[in-house]
C-alpha cells in the first residue's frame, strides 16, 4: 500500500510538472506567433511604403527628364534665337533701344501772325501740348511703331504738357518748332494725318506752320529717362492645372 501511495504521489508530481511545461510551451508559442504576425504586418507596411516611394521616384525621374529636355532646348541655337528675338521685341516696344526705319517727319511751328488785328487771340497762335498729343495719337492710331518729339522718345509713361511758354516732354523743356518723327508705313501715316477734317486740317485753321515729309529711313533714339515702377507689379500667370 505504501509503495502504491508513493507511486501515485510521484505520478501526480510528474503530471503537474508536465502540465506546467505544456502551459509554458503554449504561452511561448502564442507569443511567438503574435510576434511573427506583428513582424509580418510591419513587413507588409514597409513593402507598401517602399512601393509608394518607388512610384514617387519614377515620377521625379520623369520630371527631371522633362526639365533636362527644356534646358537643352533653351541652350540650343534655336532656343537662344527665340529668346533673343523676344527680348529685342520687348526692348523696342518699351522704347529702350534706338530704332530705324521708314516713316514721316511732322514739323509744327507757331503761327507767324501773332497780332490781335485779325481778332485771334495771341495764345491761339501758339502750339500747345494738346496739339502735339493730337498728332501723336493720330500717328499711333495709323500704325506708328516708334515716335519721338525733337528726338525725345515717346513711351507709355511719357507726359506732354505745357509749362508756361514752353512744352515739357519727358521732363525736357522744348520750344517751337516741334519735330515729330514716326516710324511706320510712310504713305499710311501721311494719309491719316491729311484726312479731310482731320488733325492737320484742324491745326491749319489757326495758321500754324505745318510740314509733313516722308522718309525712307528715320533714326529714333531710345528713351533716355529713368523708368521707375513703384505701384505696378507683374501678375504671374496661373500654373497649368491650378484650381
Amino acid at each position: 500500500m505504501k509503495k502504491n501511495y508513493k507511486a501515485q504521489i510521484s505520478l501526480g508530481i510528474v503530471f503537474m510538472i508536465l502540465a506546467f511545461l505544456i502551459t509554458i510551451q503554449f504561452r511561448s508559442v502564442t507569443i511567438n506567433n503574435a510576434a511573427v504576425n506583428q513582424s509580418n504586418q510591419r513587413m507588409e507596411d514597409l513593402l507598401s511604403e517602399l512601393g509608394k516611394q518607388q512610384e514617387e521616384n519614377e515620377k521625379l525621374k520623369t520630371q527631371i527628364t522633362e526639365y533636362e529636355a527644356s534646358i537643352a532646348q533653351y541652350r540650343s541655337e534655336s532656343g537662344l534665337a527665340f529668346m533673343e528675338e523676344q527680348l529685342n521685341r520687348a526692348e523696342i516696344l518699351a522704347g529702350l533701344v534706338d530704332v530705324k526705319g521708314p516713316g514721316v517727319v511732322v514739323t509744327l511751328d507757331d503761327a507767324k501772325n501773332r497780332t490781335n488785328g485779325s481778332g485771334i487771340e495771341v495764345n491761339s497762335t501758339l502750339i500747345h501740348d494738346e496739339d502735339l498729343r493730337r498728332v501723336i495719337n493720330e500717328l499711333s492710331a495709323a500704325g506708328a511703331e516708334a515716335i519721338a518729339i525733337n528726338d525725345s522718345r515717346i513711351i507709355s509713361t511719357s507726359a506732354v504738357r505745357c509749362v508756361g511758354p514752353t512744352v515739357l516732354v519727358n521732363d525736357t523743356k522744348m520750344a517751337p518748332p516741334y519735330q515729330i518723327s514716326a516710324i511706320g508705313k510712310p504713305e499710311q501715316l501721311e494719309a491719316a494725318l491729311n484726312l479731310n477734317g482731320g488733325v492737320i486740317d484742324g491745326l491749319r485753321v489757326w495758321g500754324f506752320e505745318i510740314d509733313i515729309a516722308k522718309s525712307e529711313e528715320l533714326l529714333i533714339p531710345k528713351y533716355s529717362g529713368t523708368l521707375n515702377f513703384r505701384s505696378a507689379t507683374a501678375v504671374e500667370a496661373e500654373k497649368e492645372g491650378a484650381q
